[in-house]
């Protein structure tokens, strides 16, 4: 018999993600607060109208991407990684197993 902990990540009583590691877990709450705030602040723009889905997919890019934003706000260039780069990290995450389960 084998004993596996799993960290979910709730919103509005609804699973939106399930972690292998808490810090992960964390890690996703964290980015979902950031969009939330995000969302909260382009919605009080007056003359701007985007619909929920659209507003929360840039919220979610923005929050996921906060380091190359910090970036650009700063009037520095966000940081290009190389597709090699991607590649490895996509690889690496496969192999320890800690992708998110029903995360995007």
């Amino acid at each position: 018999m084998t004993v596996e902990v799993r960290y979910l990540v709730m919103r509005d009583g609804k699973e939106v993600g399930m972690y292998l590691t808490k810090k992960e877990a964390d890690e996703h709450d964290r980015m979902l607060d950031i969009a939330l705030a995000l969302a909260g602040f382009i919605e009080k723009v007056e003359n701007i109208k985007i619909d929920e889905d659209t507003l929360e997919e840039l919220t979610i890019h923005l929050s996921r991407n906060r380091e190359d934003v910090m970036r650009i706000l700063k009037g520095l260039k966000p940081r290009i990684e190389k597709a090699s780069e991607k590649t490895e990290k996509l690889i690496d995450i496969k192999e320890k197993g800690k992708k998110a389960v029903g995360a995007k």
